[in-house]
């Protein structure tokens, strides 16, 4: 009995082998997600990793960007000092450090990063493809020896770990495949998904599968897929994401993003799947008035927006860009204070300072702001209005003598009843005239023969108006460019649409971000615009455009950036 009892064993063993190495075969041309464990908060695939890192350490931007002042500003904020923490951990637990050869070293061809934790930054990378016959070659390979050996699902992997941090790395060969991660149990779920097919993936996730069905197709050379709805509520995620819009953020379930390269132009496609549905008729009003101000926009312009608008934004914009031009949201405010004395001493209380004797006592002071009264008789005019879409047109140039520099700005209202253009005329005359005389000299207007009102004083400010259209704008020659503009071919209609000429504005916004930051006390930083972003810049001089497209319908939004590389 014992020798057929042996036979079937054997029979046994061969069939489990056979079967093992077809469940092998046929996992070897899956996508590299089947095989990520469920419970991963984003991923970042690739088709041909190595080539994207070779072509990105060969660039002259990171040679540069590693010498700005804009890196040097990353490399001493919180977050670099966070990963420097975990790459400081990982190097103690591996016995190397995630350097650059190290990266080169295991970077293959198709290639997929989960990350599951992002504070503690577990991670799990898999990659197939070149690495095969160069990673038997490395660091970590020729260092196994050093690791615990250990087994799953007939497959060896090798395990370390730093008693300090509790940091772990883990990592297998299988076949050409490699598989790394910072911890074990990732590491051997992913070995018996390759080998059994047992255990759930992130493919079979909701979240992902709707991602991933809602994506372009084919994949771009860069995919990264987030889970939204948990990473917007993580405290890391808070903490380091600079717009500081969480609770938006946290109205989406997941997003996808796909970067393709096309020789000069660089194309990232978006979807963002929301919660909630929106009403396809008011998305529809919306995109209509949007998609016919972005037909208007000069794609030569410095910068140009088409976004949906309310009345109350659209005052505000108008009043910040051309009644009251000013940086950031704060009203323009007087030149000196009001000072009022009284015994010597001011009306808080404290005794006054040099600094008084240049108050004019003798005449009331001027005022620089805008006439309130008039500004709320302008937002019910607005208000009855109601305007639903709003395109912004700006540049930079130089004035004559070549030292101050300009911003022409034309901004374009669309609104759902036609505007009232002698209120809109008599009441923008009370908003700016306060601020500029007090016998209505140099605010009267008059009509150009290229058929719009301009203000006769200092103060440039043009006014046009064409049925539910409303052109207003702070230079002659914008004006005139956007009345005479013919409207481009939209294909699909837009909710949002925005472009910036990085070639054309470079080096004025050098010159007026050093403006800006003239005599801002910098300690040890440097200054924000003009080194800090304007060092960015000049990084990338390479990139000549930039333009976003938003379109929606009811279940998702689609976003295509296009980013034009100079020759």
């Amino acid at each position: 009995m014992k020798l057929p009892i042996r036979v079937a064993a054997i029979a046994l063993i061969i069939v489990s082998a056979v079967v093992a190495w077809a469940t092998f075969q046929s996992s070897a041309g899956k996508p590299l997600d089947q095989f990520m464990p469920e419970g991963a908060l984003l991923t970042i695939q690739a088709k041909n990793f190595s080539g994207l890192l070779h072509d990105w350490n060969a660039s002259a931007e990171r040679a540069q960007w590693l010498k700005s002042d804009n890196y040097d500003v990353f490399s001493r904020s919180r977050l670099f000092l966070r990963l420097g923490k975990a790459s400081d951990e990982f190097a103690l637990a591996a016995g190397l450090p995630p350097n650059m050869k190290f990266l080169d070293e295991i970077a293959g061809k198709e290639t997929s990063l989960a990350v599951y934790d992002i504070g503690e930054l577990h991670l799990l990378y898999i990659s197939r493809g070149s690495s095969a016959g160069s990673f038997v070659q490395s660091s970590l390979w020729q260092s196994r020896n050093k690791f615990e050996p250990r087994n799953t699902a007939g497959h060896p992997f090798y395990y370390r770990k730093d008693p300090a941090s509790d940091r772990e790395v883990a990592f297998a060969m299988v076949d050409d495949t490699l598989v790394l991660g910072t911890r074990a149990d990732l590491v051997a779920a992913a070995l018996e998904l390759m080998s059994t097919g047992k255990g759930r993936t992130l493919g079979q996730e909701s979240w992902y599968e709707n991602a991933i069905s809602s994506a372009a197709v084919p994949a771009g050379d860069l995919r990264m897929v987030l889970h939204m709805e948990k990473i917007a509520v993580t405290p890391h995620f808070r903490t380091y994401w600079i717009q500081q819009n969480i609770t938006e953020m946290q109205g989406y379930t997941s997003a996808v993003s796909d970067l393709y390269r096309e020789g000069d132009v660089y194309r990232e496609e978006r979807v963002v799947l929301p919660k909630a549905s929106a009403e396809d008729a008011t998305i529809a009003q919306s995109s209509a008035a949007v998609t016919s101000l972005f037909a208007l926009a000069p794609r030569d312009a410095g910068f140009y927006r088409a976004s949906p608008t309310t009345a109350k934004d659209s005052l505000a914009t108008v009043e910040k860009k051309i009644l009251a031009p000013h940086f950031g949201a704060a009203a323009v405010t007087t030149l000196a204070p009001q000072i009022q004395l009284s015994n010597g001493q001011l009306s808080n209380g404290k005794t006054g300072s040099a600094a008084d004797l240049e108050t004019r006592i003798d005449v009331e002071p001027v005022s620089r702001t805008i006439n309130e009264g008039s500004l709320n008789v302008l937002q019910k005019l607005f208000d009855a209005a109601a305007p639903q879409a709003m395109l912004v047109v700006e540049s930079t140039r130089k004035n004559q003598d070549g030292v101050l520099l300009q911003i022409p700005t034309v901004v374009v209202l669309s609104a759902k009843s036609n505007w009232d253009a002698q209120a809109m005329q008599q009441e923008t005359q009370k908003v700016v005239g306060s601020g500029l005389t007090t016998a209505n000299l140099g605010t009267q207007w008059h009509q150009n023969q290229a058929g719009y009102y301009e203000l006769d004083g200092l103060a440039s400010i043009l006014l046009a108006i064409r049925g539910k259209l409303l052109f207003i704008a702070n230079d002659a020659a914008a004006m005139s460019s956007m009345l005479n503009a013919k409207p481009a071919g939209i294909a699909q209609p837009v909710v949002y649409a925005a472009g910036f000429d990085h070639k054309l504005e470079r080096q004025n916004f050098g010159q007026l971000s050093t403006l800006v930051d003239h005599g801002v006390p910098s300690m040890d930083e440097p200054s924000f615009f003009s080194r800090n972003i304007n060092s960015f810049s000049k990084v990338f001089a390479r990139v000549g455009h930039e333009e976003v497209v938003v379109r929606q319908n009811k279940d998702k939004i689609t976003q295509t950036v296009t980013y034009r590389w100079n020759n």
